[in-house]
């Protein structure tokens, strides 16, 4: 290309584009009136409401919205509606119908406007403005933000949040799954979910669970990929019914305390798993309330963290995570609303341990 053709060029290019429209003179005289030169240098920079650049301009209401029906009606600016607001940007330079060169030029004229300098001015105190109203609201809500939000808030955008850092393609075996509370999460975030527990009548539950939600053997097509439907399967958790190195990942919640042979489950938990695969143990601390034996049918009293870290090294697993919730600072735990008898009793704290498998 000679220097001339680059020079040229996009002059033949403008003039094409100019061509095209229907009505140049139109064009061009929405651009002839120095209020509305002033609005599209504002609307180059910010997306503003008409109240806003009422005020950064000093024109009264109905000539700003005059000024903004010609330019957008002409191509220089995109409206957003939001309930009886109105929202303005300029459109982008590459996007403008008449050309970019077209559109960068007009703004080189605009920056000239005698009132540049004090629309720039004002507009610093509008945005400032903005940012001040935004800080006080919610510094004066606070204290009852959560009571709102659990209002709008769904559980599945939680499931989905969970979902997007979790590789979607994760094979997981949730063991000791109960009533299938932890299926919902799993189900969203991941390619397949074999739910197995020694009881038929939980697995009842699960399944109803999943069911409702429309995740047993039918997986439902989405923008985000393929959710995965729950397969369900009866068995202990000390001989797995499956095949060496079968998941990514095996979750066992709550389940471990009623094991006879904790440190046998373990080994089953972890040669399930293929090698890098996770294994998650959700299981009350140790403690000394009896009565869960009675009551809840647990054959542990809980785990110390010594306990798991030698269960974990012994089934090849690395600890790697290793969380504690429940009692409360200052306290003596989580006390129940209504203990064996009426009796006021406190539930044992709850840990998480998280292992990888090294080989």
């Amino acid at each position: 290309m000679t220097r001339f053709d680059s020079q040229i060029n996009p002059i033949l290019e403008a003039a094409d584009k100019l061509a095209r429209i229907k009505d140049p003179a139109t064009l061009f005289q929405s651009i002839s009136d120095p209020s509305r030169l002033r609005l599209l240098r504002l609307l180059f920079g910010e997306e503003l409401n008409v109240q806003e650049m009422v005020r950064i301009t000093g024109l009264s209401q109905p000539r700003v919205s005059k000024h903004l029906a010609i330019l957008r009606d002409q191509g220089w600016l995109r409206q957003r509606r939001e309930g009886t607001w109105s929202w303005y940007r300029a459109v982008l330079p590459e996007d403008f119908p008449a050309g970019e060169s077209l559109f960068r030029q007009v703004l080189t004229v605009a920056d000239d406007v005698e009132e540049a300098e004090g629309d720039d001015q004002v507009l610093s105190l509008v945005l400032a403005d903005r940012q001040l109203k935004s800080q006080d609201f919610f510094a004066g809500i606070a204290h009852r933000w959560d009571d709102i939000r659990s209002e709008f808030e769904h559980p599945d955008l939680l499931i989905g949040a969970l979902g997007s850092l979790v590789d979607p393609t994760l094979k997981v075996l949730d063991i000791g799954t109960g009533t299938g509370a932890m299926l919902p999460v799993f189900a969203g975030a991941t390619r397949v979910v074999v739910a197995l527990d020694n009881s038929q009548a939980m697995l009842v539950r699960a399944q109803a669970r999943c069911r409702a939600q429309g995740r047993i053997d039918n997986p439902v097509s989405s923008s985000n990929g393929s959710l995965a439907a729950v397969d369900f399967c009866a068995g202990d958790v000390d001989q797995l019914p499956f095949a060496d190195k079968t998941f990514d990942a095996c979750n066992c919640s709550m389940a471990l305390h009623h094991v006879p042979k904790p440190e046998a489950a373990m080994q089953e938990m972890a040669r399930v798993v293929k090698s890098g695969g996770r294994v998650m143990v959700t299981a009350f601390c140790s403690h000394k309330m009896g009565w869960m034996r009675e009551e809840l049918a647990h054959q542990q009293l809980g785990f110390s963290r010594e306990e798991i870290e030698g269960f974990f090294k012994e089934a090849g697993l690395r600890l790697v995570r290793y969380l504690v919730r429940g009692r409360q600072p200052g306290g003596e735990g989580i006390t129940r609303n209504a203990g064996p008898g009426g009796k006021g009793l406190v539930w044992p704290e709850v840990f998480l341990a998280t292992g990888i498998r090294m080989n």
